[in-house]
């Protein structure tokens, strides 16, 4: 059942058109007309309801995934959602992780994280970059993770990453190489540092500096999801899709 300001999935009924919204918001303006969120209040999840025009919406309980698409802004380039959640896999993140990320940009990689470790664990985000970081500030709030989510203004190959010791640290930035000293100071024994590159070039230099530290069990992966038409009478692999993001880099320190 639907409580005001729980985040709602509103599906057009023929399955051409969705948006997110909070529930008891009032009204929000679509292209199939105004969605009444107020009438969401106390209805089961699955339910109907009408917009001003007439189109039905089917109401569903919206992922963090459906929220970071819909309502988060964008002032940095957002990693995928696949490599998210591949990240987690590498550096064993979950529920209780204490987590030290660098890089958060936007804050959509932060977000994942902090659904994860819910409800025990915490994510220390560094950003260089205030314009980033009030981006980031902005949609981490929006999606109620921010007391899971400790944010700083930081250049953590600069200062490091302050008197942490965590479980993990996961490197989303522009040179990770230059930061993987300063990671290990933070990194509990048998710890992960996970390390999102997108070029060859970025890969090289962050493994050499992996190898360098003393790093253990370095291992590089590349994630790929090849979607096909849910149609019947069409199915068959989407003719344009998303290939190659990047490469996720992990390694434990021993």
């Amino acid at each position: 059942m639907f409580k005001k300001g729980d985040w709602a999935l509103f599906v057009e009924e023929r399955g051409g058109y969705k948006t997110v919204a909070r529930v008891g918001s009032g009204k929000i303006q679509t292209v199939r007309g105004y969605i009444d969120t107020d009438e969401a209040v106390g209805l089961p999840h699955g339910a109907f309801i009408t917009t001003s025009l007439g189109v039905r919406f089917k109401a569903l309980p919206a992922t963090v995934f459906d929220v970071i698409e819909h309502r988060f802004r964008l002032g940095a380039q957002a990693i995928y959602p696949k490599d998210a959640l591949y990240i987690l896999k590498a550096a064993s993140i979950g529920p209780g992780s204490v987590v030290a990320e660098a890089g958060t940009g936007s804050g959509f990689l932060t977000a994942v994280l902090a659904w994860y470790v819910r409800p025990w664990g915490v994510i220390y985000s560094f950003e260089k970059r205030l314009e980033h970081l009030r981006i980031a500030v902005r949609n981490i709030k929006i999606a109620g993770l921010d007391q899971y989510v400790e944010l700083q203004l930081r250049d953590v190959v600069e200062s490091g990453f302050g008197p942490l010791s965590v479980d993990a640290v996961v490197l989303d930035m522009g040179d990770p190489w230059n930061a993987v000293g300063n990671a290990l100071e933070i990194l509990k024994p048998g710890g992960t540092l996970a390390i999102f590159s997108t070029t060859v070039e970025h890969m090289s230099k962050s493994i050499e500096a992996l190898r360098k530290n003393g790093l253990l069990l370095i291992s590089v992966e590349e994630v790929s999801i090849r979607r096909w038409k849910p149609i019947p009478g069409e199915l068959r692999p989407e003719t344009f899709d998303v290939v190659h993001t990047g490469w996720i880099i992990a390694a434990r320190r021993a």
